[in-house]
């Protein structure tokens, strides 16, 4: 048994080694298995996504890579008929596989039926996939939920990306959030409204507006504060006051503790009164 291409939580294993591997370790934390062969153009494709998801989970599952050239008797033991063929071992047996080359969104989302990941680093995880794959990024984040309906920080999370996409579903996810989040829950709420309801074609202040919310909603938060304060500023009467209303969402959205609250509160106070 070796480490795979100097990845800590992925192995090479054989069947020499398998029972120790995957069996004796699927005891501690899930083991998934990758049969695969250096001939097999999906494998190519699937190995790096399996690699890469292996890696950012930090040992909440780890990999091992089954060469079936070199380990034919590990595949006939475990009725591979096609590669690549995955599949998930806890306590000791297989409880869940898929057969071929699948997208990353869908085996984070088969991942998340059995392993019991940090919510933190999973959060990280999804995080960093939404800088290139918003659509990915959401599956994982329903995928989380689905075995995580508690984790109300992944819930703002998803409910962002959905904002991002001017999807109306935002709405109903912020409102199942609870807790310690729920008033942030409440901005978000105001801010999903307004992205659904001002677009960039409708005059040059809605374009304003529309440009400093999407700002807020892209976490670029200190120009969404100025843009929207300039905003309050010169055009207060706009669309019933929703300038303010919006800089106040912004406010309540980002949480009391956060070190741009206080002085936008001055800020707004000053542009007031």
């Amino acid at each position: 048994m070796t480490t795979h291409d100097g990845h800590a939580y992925v192995q090479d294993v054989d069947d020499i080694d398998f029972a120790t591997a995957v069996i004796e370790a699927s005891f501690e934390h899930p083991v998934v298995v990758d049969f695969w062969a250096p001939w097999c153009g999906p494998c190519r494709s699937l190995g790096p996504i399996m690699e890469r998801l292996a890696t950012a989970a930090r040992g909440d599952w780890t990999l091992a890579k089954v060469n079936v050239d070199q380990n034919q008797g590990l595949a006939k033991r475990f009725n591979v008929q096609g590669i690549p063929a995955v599949k998930a071992f806890v306590d000791g047996k297989p409880v869940a596989e898929f057969t071929g080359a699948l997208p990353e969104s869908q085996v984070a989302s088969w991942l998340a039926g059995f392993v019991q990941a940090q919510p933190d680093e999973t959060h990280a995880m999804l995080e960093a996939l939404a800088l290139t794959d918003i659509v990915a990024a959401q599956r994982g984040y329903a995928a989380l939920l689905s075995t995580q309906p508690t984790n109300h920080a992944a819930r703002l999370a998803y409910a962002r990306l959905l904002i991002m996409r001017n999807d109306s579903t935002a709405i109903s996810v912020l409102q199942e959030v609870s807790g310690p989040l729920k008033e942030q829950a409440a901005g978000w709420t105001t801010i999903a409204a307004a992205s659904q309801e001002i677009h960039h074609a409708e005059d040059q202040v809605a374009h304003a507006f529309r440009t400093a919310l999407d700002a807020f909603i892209a976490q670029d938060y200190s120009n969404a504060l100025d843009g929207m304060l300039a905003l309050v500023i010169r055009a207060r009467a706009w669309n019933d006051d929703a300038a303010r209303k919006t800089f106040l969402a912004m406010l309540q959205a980002l949480g009391a503790t956060h070190p741009l609250v206080a002085p936008a509160r001055k800020e707004l106070a000053a542009a007031l009164f």
